[in-house]
Order: structure tokens, then C-alpha cells, then sequence
């Protein structure tokens, strides 16, 4: 019996040095992705922290599914979200972009508009991603685009919600020289429109970019419901009433809640 009782414990402590061991590994992994800050494939992790390649997948798989590690079309890996998405932007948008494109393209194929996800990076507003519909022309500014966040429903979105002292730091960084008659100036007007998207969750480019184009904007957001991204129905030629894009709001809405759904694998945890 007391034989029995010291095989046991034997075994338990091996076992525990086991875990300990596959704790070390996936934390080898980490650490592999952390400092290459580049996108790994699974052998390539396996040569650089010395174990098989299906040990590495294992840990990758395991990873993913928990948020620490995100798979990218390609099949390679990036740090996920539970590390580089707060602390790396560079990963977060690699991320995003390539999340972003599959629910885009779908959904500019089901309603027949073009789409924009915009970023921000300080006082500038890009083009991070894009789908374009197969008319001849889509009258859309070019993918990486910079644009001025008064006059665009994307940089409406992206400053809605910031804190009041960043959002005024941003709004007085430059002068907001009119693009078209309708493009807002006034920083006072601005803080009026930020306050309106605020409260109705989405924004309106009404002719304020470009002399004929409007666009609507709804923003996408990360697991603690912060605002990361907007993405937007863009290149409406001839509207002469924002209403008459209140329509697309719930297709938009949608592929924004899916691309926040996909990016991040916490959602509704």
C-alpha cells in the first residue's frame, strides 16, 4: 500500500514536470513571435525554439484558440490580441486588414457598394483596407489614403468617443481648410458632430470631402467595446439627403460586428 502511495506521487510529480515543460515551450513560442515581430510559420517556430513541428502546432493551435497567438491567410503567425493587439498596432492592423477583406468583399458584392476601413494613427486618418465593386469606375479615394478626419464619416467615427482632452488636442493639431462648401471648419461645429455620432453610433460624409459624395461610416470595436476601426459605404454620387443612406446602416453595422467577431476570438466570452 505504501508502495503503491510513492508510485503515485512518483507519478504525479512527473506528470507536473511535464505541464511545466509544455508551459516553457508555449512560452518559447511567445516569446519567438514577440521579438521577430514578423509573421512565422509553424516550422519555422518549431527550428527556432528547438522542438517538433507537430509539438508546435499543437501549442499554436492551443494558443489561438485562447487569443495569445492570431493565424493569418497565409498560414503563418503573429502575435494575438491578448498581447500585440493592445500593445502593437502593427500586428493589430495586419490582423485587421486581413480579417476585414473577406467580410468586405462580401458584402460589397451582396449590396453593391464599395467599403473603406479606416484608421488612425495620431492627428492622420488611412485607408487601411478596401473592397471595390465591378463598375468601371468607383469614386473612392485610392487604398492608403490619408484623409483629413473633419471631412470624412471614418475620421467622424474614430474621434467620437476618444477622450475629450485627445479629442480637442487632435481637432486644434491642424487647420481645417474646406474641401467643398459643406466641409466643417469650425471646431466648435466639429465637437457638435462628434457629440451627434457619439449618441447615434454612426456618421455621415455629406459632400464634405468631395463636391457630390457622401459616405456613412459605423465604427468597429475590440472586446471591451472600444472603437479601433470605422468602416464605411463610400463613393454615393447625387445624394441630396443623408436619409437616403440610412438604408445600408444595418449591412454595414453587420459586416462591422462580424469583422470584430473574427479579429477578436474573446468576443461574447
Amino acid at each position: 500500500m505504501e508502495q503503491s502511495g510513492v508510485i503515485a506521487i512518483e507519478e504525479q510529480g512527473a506528470k507536473g514536470t511535464e505541464t511545466i515543460k509544455m508551459v516553457d515551450r508555449a512560452l518559447a513560442v511567445l516569446d519567438v513571435l514577440r521579438s521577430e515581430r514578423k509573421r512565422l510559420g509553424v516550422n519555422e517556430i518549431a527550428k527556432k525554439c528547438d522542438i517538433s513541428p507537430s509539438t508546435a502546432f499543437r501549442i499554436l493551435k492551443t494558443l489561438e484558440v485562447n487569443g495569445w497567438v492570431y493565424q493569418c491567410g497565409d498560414d503563418r503567425y503573429i502575435t494575438g490580441q491578448k498581447i500585440s493587439f493592445v500593445m502593437e498596432k502593427d500586428n493589430l492592423y495586419l490582423a485587421l486588414k486581413e480579417v476585414a477583406s473577406f467580410t468586405m468583399e462580401r458584402t460589397t458584392a451582396e449590396v453593391g457598394q464599395a467599403m473603406n476601413l479606416i484608421v488612425r494613427e495620431g492627428t492622420h486618418c488611412y485607408i487601411l483596407q478596401q473592397s471595390r465593386t465591378k463598375n468601371l469606375v468607383d469614386y473612392i479615394p485610392p487604398l492608403y489614403s490619408d484623409l483629413p478626419f473633419y471631412a470624412c464619416a471614418g475620421g467622424k467615427i474614430l474621434l467620437s468617443e476618444l477622450p475629450v482632452s485627445l479629442a480637442d488636442q487632435i481637432i486644434h493639431s491642424c487647420e481645417m481648410v474646406p474641401l467643398t462648401q459643406h466641409t466643417i471648419t469650425d471646431p466648435e461645429q466639429f465637437w457638435q458632430e462628434l457629440r451627434k455620432v457619439a449618441k447615434t453610433g454612426y456618421a455621415f460624409d455629406y459632400k464634405e470631402s468631395a463636391i457630390n459624395g457622401s459616405c456613412i461610416a459605423v465604427p468597429v470595436r475590440n472586446c471591451e467595446g472600444d472603437i479601433i476601426a470605422a468602416v464605411s459605404f463610400s463613393g454615393f454620387v447625387g445624394v441630396e439627403n443623408t436619409d437616403h443612406l440610412l438604408p445600408y446602416l444595418p449591412a454595414l453595422q453587420e459586416a462591422a460586428g462580424e469583422i470584430s467577431k473574427n479579429l477578436y476570438k474573446c468576443w461574447g466570452k
